[in-house]
């Protein structure tokens, strides 16, 4: 057996065994990395291990979810379509409740030709004349009775179109206790309105005088005072304006038949003067009255005796 003598090394034992760990150590190091990136190299590119069950599971998830996601898409469509309507429909509220009619006002001559033409004033306050005019024909659409049936009831639809809930209400009592149409044909009642005077900042005061006929005769006069309290509604449609142009409405009603008083007498002045029924009488004593003197007799007259005795001669 031949044996190869061992290199004499130039360090030290020791330092000769710490020599020979650093050399293998190195030596190792190397082969880890390379192992080690191989093995990364081959996991990334290998491809996952794939089997029914997961394809199917695969499948499943990708359909229901796909459902999944379309419904929340959905859901949300819909809620933002509730949103939208429901703003539409509040600002068509909006709308609806504001005046979209712009009135004006057409100012005319006595031919009935314009003069002048111009916006209406929102606020627009009617003068006291003007309301003095609707006043009385709402009054006359009222209180008159025509022999004509279609004409009593255009008065009445004209009359509701100037009064409120609450005016059509004491209208409705009224027509329920004094029908309009019941004396048609026989019985007729003209109005003449005499006088309407504002008694505060929203009531006027209306007098009127009603003729009454019967068969086309005259039957009896009677004289009417009523308190009408009246309200400024602007109109906010066509309709409306065109029926009530002044937006001024009767709130209250409250009417009376005046009473037949007593005849007035005629002022002072006016009255002719008066005669004295009596004159005082001087009082004169009987002894101090004097006889008459007695008057001759005509000449052609007989005496009293002959002019008897031939009337007696006369006489059968």
């Amino acid at each position: 057996m031949v044996t190869t003598p061992s290199p004499i090394s130039p360090f030290p034992p020791a330092q000769e065994t710490e020599y020979a760990h650093h050399q293998s150590v190195r030596a190792y190091a190397p082969a880890a990395a390379a192992r080690s990136s191989r093995r990364s190299h081959a996991y990334g590119q290998t491809p996952a291990p794939e089997t029914p069950y997961q394809r199917a599971g695969q499948l499943w998830d990708e359909r229901i979810g796909s459902a999944r996601v379309q419904a929340r898409n959905w859901r949300l469509v819909a809620f933002s379509c509730l949103g939208l309507t429901g703003v539409l429909i509040a600002s068509n509220v909006w709308q609806s409740m504001q005046a979209r009619v712009a009135p004006y006002v057409v100012e005319v001559d006595r031919l009935g030709e314009a003069r002048s033409v111009a916006p209406a004033i929102q606020n627009y306050k009617p003068t006291d004349g003007q309301v003095a005019w609707h006043l009385a024909r709402f009054i006359s659409n009222v209180r008159s009775v025509s022999t004509d049936p279609v004409l009593v009831k255009t008065n009445w639809l004209d009359a509701y179109d100037f009064a409120t809930d609450r005016a059509a209400t004491f209208l409705n009592e009224y027509a329920r206790s004094n029908d309009p149409f019941a004396g048609i044909g026989q019985r007729s009642v003209s109005v003449q309105v005499t006088s309407v005077v504002r008694a505060s900042g929203n009531s006027f005061q209306v007098k009127w005088t009603e003729s009454i006929f019967e068969r086309g005769s005259l039957a009896r006069t009677e004289h009417w005072t009523a308190m009408l309290t009246v309200v400024m509604r602007p109109p906010k449609t066509a309709d409306a304006l065109r029926k009530n142009p002044l937006g001024l409405f009767v709130n209250a009603i409250d009417w009376a038949r005046e009473l037949e008083g007593a005849p007035t007498t005629k002022p002072a002045d006016e009255r002719p003067p008066s005669t004295p029924t009596s004159l005082p009488q001087p009082v004169i004593a009987p002894e101090s009255i004097e006889p008459l003197p007695a008057l001759p007799a005509p000449a052609n007259s007989a005496p009293p005796d002959a002019a008897t005795s031939d009337q007696k001669g006369t006489n059968p």
